[in-house]
């Protein structure tokens, strides 16, 4: 059967892996949803001549995109004014009511645009997990991090906040697709009190669990947890923990966030080379968010820095509501051109280093033997110029992906090949 021979999917080029060697007429060997064979496709044709072969034509298959942080229930349409973080978090707030009603609506048609864009693999946090079966259902790999706010749970302890949350993890990890998890998110250091973060996180080590949180990521995050003060100090509730007089980097360190297992969003404001010492002593992996930060005024992230310390760095999109797309490319384009990297880095970034940022760099990330085929095909077969690596992400960044597979298995394709 063909099945179980396998396919060749073959491209006028093939980039397995940013930064390692590139294949003119290249191909890679899919079978049972992994890669089996890599390399030029006559090579490929004669040690696996009874494979039927696909061949996408002048065109470049890449390792699909890995989005680090993501928010899949938003729409674009009519999303708060930025510029001002707080502003834009309270006018959130109050449209949690009439966000309830199309929120896995949205949330399908956030992931539907991934697809298309060529992500193969999502972070995606939602409060509670709400948006996971609508990443379940989406083909995509991935994890969805269930936030909590203890201020749902009013005249509770810390142990019984963090029990909750467990439980509903618990209730969330039951009857997965396969490479779909739920983890754990501590909000963010104004909306979770220092003990339920500290419990939370330790509980979570406990169980092999990972672990995300917003961090330093606005003006106003720094001066609620150094002062106590500011358009935080109140957002839900009066939280009463901040004016520690120290970096929210710091402080989630004090509380016992920042470790292996932990992914940081954002890091956009205030990050100071103590912190960066700090994020790669603890070996807290970042996840970089642009245009999200750009759009509500939260400065920009130390990445050149962090990535130099040995911090892993991947990219997120963020959700509709602070940022224009889901296309993970065209977010790393942006940063790409904010922080002067060639395009090998950025495809590197977009891929690879967004899975070793969330621990699954064994299974996705690049096109390799015993990997997932997590692969996107996009509409351009560059030149020899300066920077071929970077047409391509341009070229995926402009809409430019016509296929995408998750697992060998095609979730859009509009290549007619």
């Amino acid at each position: 059967m063909e099945g179980e021979r396998g396919t060749l999917l073959a491209a006028r080029t093939m980039i397995p892996f940013a930064g390692g060697p590139h294949f003119r007429e290249g191909g890679i060997l899919v079978r049972e949803g992994r890669v089996v064979g890599v390399g030029g496709l006559e090579e490929l044709r004669r040690e696996y001549p009874d494979v039927p072969v696909r061949h996408f034509g002048e065109r470049t298959i890449i390792p699909g995109a890995v989005n680090a942080h993501a928010h899949l229930g938003f729409r674009r349409e009519d999303r708060p004014e930025g510029g001002s973080f707080s502003r834009w978090l309270g006018e959130l707030i109050e449209r949690l009511p009439e966000k309830e009603t199309w929120t896995a609506e949205a949330a399908r048609a956030s992931a539907r645009e991934a697809i298309e864009a060529g992500t193969t693999f999502m972070a995606e946090s939602s409060p509670y997990g709400e948006c996971l079966p609508q990443l379940a259902e989406s083909g995509m790999a991935g994890f969805v991090y269930a936030e909590f706010f203890p201020g749902d749970f009013p005249d509770s302890t810390p142990e019984e906040r963090v029990r909750a949350i467990v439980e509903r993890v618990r209730e969330l990890r039951e009857g997965l697709p396969e490479r779909v998890e739920a983890h754990v998110s501590v909000h963010a250091p104004y909306t979770v009190d220092p003990e339920s973060s500290r419990l939370a996180a330790r509980r979570t080590r406990e169980l092999g669990w990972r672990l995300a949180i917003h961090l330093s990521e606005s003006p106003e995050e720094v001066e609620f947890v150094r002062d106590g003060t500011g358009g935080l100090a109140n957002i839900f509730g009066r939280n009463d923990w901040g004016g520690v007089g120290l970096s929210p980097v710091r402080y989630a360190e004090r509380v016992e966030l920042l470790a292996p297992h932990t992914i940081a969003a954002h890091l956009a404001t205030g990050v100071s080379e103590e912190d960066v010492a700090v994020l790669a002593r603890t070996g807290v992996a970042a996840a970089h968010c642009p245009r999200s930060n750009e759009y509500l005024g939260c400065g920009v992230s130390p990445v050149p820095r962090m990535m130099a310390s040995g911090v892993r760095v991947g990219v997120g999109t963020d959700g509709l509501w602070s940022s224009p797309s889901m296309n993970l490319f065209e977010e790393t384009l942006a940063a790409v051109r904010l922080h002067g990297f060639d395009g090998v880095l950025g495809l590197r970034l977009a891929t690879y280093e967004g899975a070793r940022a969330l621990g699954v760099e064994g299974e996705t990330g690049s096109l390799e033997a015993g990997k997932w085929a997590d692969l996107a095909v996009v509409d351009v077969s560059p030149g020899e110029g300066v920077d071929p690596v970077r047409e391509v992400l341009e070229a995926a960044a402009g809409g430019g992906v016509v296929a995408t597979a998750v697992g060998g298995r095609f979730l859009h394709d509009r290549s007619g090949a």
